[in-house]
């Protein structure tokens, strides 16, 4: 290049100036790498590749897990080398809701429980009901389900993945008449279930495997406790082979369970 795009000071590398300016270009050169690296592969083998699939972090102890089951079970029966890559909503500092992870390109194909976004096709794939999460020393933590008359005086932190959230745990509240007593929200699971499990807290969140948890999950008995889910991909998609199969082995999966 006849520049130094390095500077080494001791044991530290780092970019010049010159090499702040160039690193653009070779991040571009090696995307376009890729596209070609994954047409040829297309070609050699139509069925092969990575698909990305977005999802909101809370998902993960939902119905993604058994889906991915069936999903690798099926490539395996079939000999295609398709690869799946999660791509979630609402970890660490990224505040992005899913159809945004869909629209910046960074998902091929996502689950999300809104329709708010132009430019994106809908598919309701599923219904999940909502459990509270419960510290497993609570009173009701042996209980089939609960109310929310039950929990009127109780602390909660409730999960803030998007505006959608926020109307609907409003609504579920006021539909009881119910002021809850929120001590804060929260983007990931994680940091929920370590303030429920610190018996801190309650929440309400996606029916899912919270077992193997410090936590107990009792069923919301409540008439709006059920939620779509959506199979969310642009309007206009250039899939490849292997993400246009993968789409249609999740809506078989979810036709074949009677959940759609």
């Amino acid at each position: 290049m006849g520049v130094l795009l390095f500077d080494r000071r001791d044991n530290e590398i780092t970019l010049s100036i010159y090499g702040e300016k160039f690193l653009p270009y070779v991040k571009e050169a090696f995307n376009q790498l890729d596209c070609g690296c994954k047409m040829i592969d297309d070609l050699v083998n139509p069925f092969s590749g990575e698909v990305r699939i977005g999802f909101s972090s809370v998902y993960s102890k939902s119905f993604i897990p058994d889906l991915y089951k069936y999903l690798y079970e099926d490539f395996r029966k079939n000999g295609y080398n398709i690869r799946i890559r999660s791509v979630m909503a609402h970890v660490d500092d990224d505040l992005r809701r899913v159809e945004d992870l869909l629209l910046d390109g960074d998902c091929d194909l996502a689950f999300a429980g809104i329709r708010t976004r132009k430019g994106l096709d809908h598919t309701k794939v599923h219904t999940v009901g909502r459990v509270v999460l419960l510290p497993k020393d609570h009173p009701l933590a042996n209980e089939s389900s609960v109310t929310l008359e039950q929990l009127k005086t109780e602390p909660f932190i409730l999960l803030d993945g998007d505006k959608s959230d926020l109307n609907y745990y409003g609504r579920l509240f006021e539909s009881v008449g119910i002021e809850p007593n929120v001590i804060g929200y929260g983007y990931g699971l994680t940091y929920i279930l370590l303030q429920v499990a610190a018996g801190h807290c309650l929440s309400i969140v996606p029916q899912g495997k919270y077992s193997d948890l410090d936590v107990a999950a009792v069923y919301l008995d409540h008439p709006m406790s059920e939620r779509d889910i959506y199979l969310v991909t642009h309007a206009q998609p250039n899939f490849s082979n292997a993400t246009a199969y993968t789409k249609k082995l999740i809506m078989k999966y979810f036709k074949t369970r009677h959940i759609c």
